[in-house]
């Protein structure tokens, strides 16, 4: 047998013995993002995979048989058990077309964990940013992947492998843009929320898609999911807190589209809030990421649903950030 074979099974057998030795700290190494590699799409082998697991900054995901690598940065986990975790899932980093890309670029996984850090000892509770496929460092190609089934499958089953590895009870999910559409999804697919946040998402993702007359993904139905289709089969839960969060000024994801979905959990019972804040910088008024993120750490602190609206409503106005 050559060394690569034996290489590779040592590596997937330390992969496989993984959560007992976590410790909940990600570790750096020296790696930046680059947004040349998520144009082309990146590939991870499942023995650098394993690597990355060591450091935990990642996860071999499986989904119907194929897996990816999807990378995590997280700070303040507790070894063995964890009662309650924050988590945020970022929007798109490719704009209408597939060259047009950002966010990410100029950030490494150092500065990633760092974030976290930050905000894990400012709330008080473990903090962990999930990159979505092709982006941030995990494997895949966003560009065919982001809004699509096989996406939403692989992130829920990533928090699946997140919660089993660190003892996780419940999650304050939280996510902007895209990844809000993706907390959305979510609230239909699991009973371990207890806080989910809508940061700036398009959560009833057909209206969104009605509303720019995007007639090309309109017309494949199977190619995304809708939370707005899923409203009837999120479980009944009087402790789980739905904050929907957006600017009224709103270009992108319109604001209407966003009261749409509230609207929707509102008449079904959920305690949820709709959370209008004008705080978004011109010209689409999209970003509320900041105000995301404090909402899902003060839900996982527990903090009263009337202070945590006033904190973010008299938050200012927030700078340009580059990680979303």
């Amino acid at each position: 047998m050559s060394l690569r074979p034996l290489r590779l099974a040592a590596a997937i057998a330390m992969a496989a013995a993984f959560p007992a030795a976590a410790h909940g700290q990600s570790r750096p190494n020296e790696e930046h993002f680059s947004n040349a590699t998520v144009a082309a799409g990146k590939s991870v082998t499942r023995e650098r995979c394993a690597e990355l697991e060591a450091l935990e900054t990642a996860s071999w995901v499986e989904v119907d048989g194929r897996g990816e690598c999807l990378r995590y940065y997280a700070a303040g986990l507790k070894p063995g058990a964890n009662p309650i975790v924050a988590a945020w899932m970022h929007g798109d980093i490719m704009g209408s077309k597939p060259d047009r890309i950002g966010h990410q670029e100029g950030l490494s996984v150092a500065g990633m964990i760092e974030q976290e850090r930050r905000l894990s000892d400012r709330f008080g509770v473990p903090f962990l940013f999930l990159a979505r496929p092709g982006a941030y460092g995990s494997s895949g190609k966003f560009w065919a992947l982001r809004h699509t089934p096989r996406e939403a499958a692989l992130m829920s089953a990533h928090l699946d492998l997140l919660k089993k590895r660190y003892g996780i009870r419940k999650w304050s999910l939280g996510g902007h843009s895209a990844g809000g559409t993706l907390t959305a999804e979510f609230l239909a697919r699991r009973t371990d929320l207890q806080c989910a946040v809508i940061s700036s998402g398009a959560s009833a993702y057909e209206a969104y898609l009605t509303a720019h007359n995007v007639a090309a993904r309109l017309n494949k139905p199977g190619t995304w999911f809708d939370p707005y289709r899923s409203l009837d089969r999120i479980p009944k839960d009087p402790a789980r807190r739905i904050f929907v969060i957006g600017d009224p000024r709103e270009t992108n994801v319109l604001f209407r589209t966003q009261r749409l979905y509230f609207d929707g959990l509102a008449a079904r019972g959920h305690a949820a809030w709709l959370v209008p804040l004008e705080r978004a910088r011109p010209p689409r008024f999209h970003g509320l990421v900041d105000f995301g993120e404090t909402a899902v750490g003060l839900c996982a602190q527990g903090t009263d649903t009337d202070r945590l609206l006033r904190t973010l409503q008299t938050m200012p106005e927030q700078p340009e950030r580059i990680s979303n």
